[in-house]
Formats: structure tokens, sequence, C-alpha cells
């Protein structure tokens, strides 16, 4: 089954894999602060709604976030991802070494949580992981 389009908007995609059971987010252009934030929260309303444990995160267009939005994340975003009812979840980073370096301090700060978060180097890989969990 092809996924299902849930939200287009102009700097990502929120779509939904029937086929792996998951919620695929796909950040299209660089987003910082507010923007940032709403498509994030975003993301969360569609995970609500559709009842998946599973998310893929593909940031591959884009090459890092700013101190102020992973702070956010990793404070805010993360837990509200986890009481959504995600229970693993798969980045894909670009190739850029700050980008891979980045989303590894990420990975690390997030392995006290109750949640298993990885990273991928594309999104086949991000794909086959997610289905086999």
């Amino acid at each position: 089954m092809p996924t299902q389009t849930a939200v287009d908007a102009e700097k990502y995609t929120i779509e939904i894999d029937e086929d792996i059971d998951a919620i695929l987010f796909t950040w299209d252009e660089f987003a910082a602060g507010q923007e940032f934030r709403d498509g994030c929260n975003e993301l969360l309303e569609v995970i609500r709604r559709n009842d998946k444990s599973k998310a893929l995160i593909d940031t591959s267009g884009i090459r890092a976030h700013d101190d102020e939005d992973k702070r956010w994340l990793q404070e805010e975003w993360i837990p509200r991802e986890i009481e959504a009812g995600i229970e693993y979840s798969v980045s894909v980073h670009s190739d850029s070494v700050i980008s891979e370096m980045e989303m590894e301090e990420f990975v690390d700060q997030t392995q006290d949580l109750p949640f298993t978060y990885v990273m991928a180097g594309d999104r086949q890989e991000a794909r086959e992981w997610l289905d086999e969990q």
C-alpha cells in the first residue's frame, strides 16, 4: 500500500505508511524557531490521530538545527512524542559530517528515555529498521 499524505506543508511533509505502520515526517526545507516547532507539533497531532508507535524523521534535506531548537526538542518535544505513543523513532540525517555528529549527540542524549531512537544513513535503511520493530 502506498503512503498516504496527511500534511503537505511548504517546508515539510507528513505521511502515513501502513506497510510499516509508521508516520513519516520529511523536512523539505530548513526551519527554525516557531516555524520549526509548529512543524514538530503538527507531527504530534498526526501521531495522535493515527495511533502509531513508530516514526521516521527525514532531515536529510537540511544541514543542522540551531541550539535553541535542539534544546527544545530534547527538553519539551521528545517527552511529548513519547506521551503521544511513539515507541520507536529513526532519523535520517544528511551527508554532512556536522549533521551526523549532531544526530549522534542527540541519540546519545535519548538513551535513558523509554523509547528507542536510532539514526540511519538513508530512508530505505530507516524503513527497514522500523519494519523490524
